[in-house]
């Protein structure tokens, strides 16, 4: 498998991380087509909504939440392209 980072420990543990989350969604994904859509919520995933009860219920707060995840995705992924192509 390709390595994700230089040092191998850190990969190992990055690749950990990276294997639980994909595992805890999947679980998480079964769950809500057999309950209920909002375990899917992602101020619920991360527990935000402890700090801010409202934020776990309801479909604009699911939608909200996703808004939160696809803006985050794209700061990340300018601020790693933009590394990899000032160089060309």
């Amino acid at each position: 498998m390709k390595s994700i980072l230089s040092n191998r420990y850190v990969d190992a543990l990055a690749k950990t991380m990276l294997f639980i989350g994909i595992f805890h969604f999947a679980i998480r994904t079964y769950l809500a087509a057999r309950h209920d859509i909002q375990m899917l919520n992602a101020f619920t995933i991360l527990d935000l909504d402890t700090f801010l009860p409202g934020l776990g219920v309801g479909l604009v707060n699911l939608i909200l939440s996703y808004i939160m995840i696809l803006t985050v995705y794209g700061f990340v992924y300018r601020s790693l392209t933009r590394s990899t192509n000032e160089g060309k």
